[in-house]
């Protein structure tokens, strides 16, 4: 809460010293976070309408924000760091060892010889580095990762649509609704995309599972208790269990009709595997069932993007292209 107040705090300085212009800047960090500018320019076309003043409310903002997107204030907790970027409190072992490694260093003749790096410097001056120009949370996408968008991704767009609006921010359980919305409008794609492939069980008239089993068929029954001779060691079946009356075993005509019925109605022959699950299948399956994207636009747009994949440039996109270039 104290990351949310302090961003929230630190946006208001910022919109109110910059007034008109808090427009522009956000619209320049929308940018930003779409991937379609660095953080180099946005920051350089940022200070271009900003005084001193602002600047420094801006690089605060931005440190905020850092710390907000990448859970840096509750992730784990703050060692006391000196100002070199080395804790205070350090083990015996480690200090014993970096005293041999003094002495050691002091007799070090001219011969080259291989050093050890010492892994712990490293990793402190990883994590205890001050933010730098590397993209925050925000700053990445989700297809060119190919993976679902995590929590701070999904937070930081929500901050920003929250201030293009008015808005003090976006509290973190709407992104876990908005993730967990994701991942169950994926698997009803992927979901009826398998299922047109191949067969499944459906069950109450709603569930779909076992996706890939064979179909069976309606018109086919049980077979499991069939003879498997007329000399049958199997034993006798109680029709009674009071008066123990044994049943009445099948004649050898009706062996014969349950046999070559079984046989009728035994397992179709495993077709070839099916190729991989491609294009096609995906924008044959939305054609079917359009109900999967309930939003005209989205639907649209993304039917359109999958037209346009199977299909070869022409000449003239071509020649354009090169003109272009």
């Amino acid at each position: 809460m104290a990351a949310s107040k302090d961003l929230n705090l630190a946006r208001k300085n910022l919109s109110n010293s910059l007034g008109d212009n808090a427009k522009v800047y956000f619209e320049k960090m929308k940018l930003w976070f779409q991937m379609k500018s660095t953080k180099e320019e946005f920051d350089s076309e940022a200070r271009n309408i900003m005084t001193d003043e602002q600047i420094h409310l801006h690089n605060e903002f931005l440190l905020c924000l850092f710390n907000k997107v990448r859970g840096l204030a509750t992730a784990t907790p703050s060692r006391p760091v000196k100002s070199n970027n080395t804790p205070i409190h350090t083990d015996k072992d480690k200090t014993l060892k970096e005293k041999r490694l003094k002495l050691k260093r002091k007799y070090k003749t001219d011969r080259s010889n291989f050093e050890p790096a010492d892994m712990y410097v490293e990793v402190l001056s990883q994590t205890s580095s001050p933010v730098g120009d590397e993209p925050i949370g925000a700053n990445r996408s989700s297809a060119q990762e190919l993976l679902l968008p995590d929590r701070t991704f999904v937070l930081a767009r929500l901050m920003l649509a929250a201030w293009e609006n008015n808005m003090d921010s976006a509290d973190e359980n709407t992104a876990h609704l908005i993730i967990a919305a994701t991942q169950i409008f994926l698997k009803n794609i992927i979901t009826a995309v398998f299922a047109r492939r191949k067969g499944f069980t459906v069950y109450q008239k709603n569930f779909i599972y076992n996706i890939g089993e064979p179909v069976s068929c309606s018109w086919k029954r049980n077979t499991m208790f069939i003879p498997r001779g007329i000399h049958s060691s199997k034993p006798t079946d109680i029709v009674d269990p009071d008066g123990q009356v044994p049943s009445v075993k099948q004649t050898v005509e009706e062996m014969e009709q349950a046999t070559a019925f079984a046989m009728a109605c035994s397992t179709s022959v495993l077709s070839s595997p099916l190729p991989p699950v491609s294009i096609n299948d995906l924008l044959q399956t939305l054609k079917i069932y359009k109900n999967l994207v309930n939003n005209h636009t989205t639907y649209a747009t993304n039917m359109e993007r999958l037209f346009t994949y199977p299909t070869h440039s022409t000449w003239e996109d071509l020649e354009s292209k090169k003109l272009l270039c």
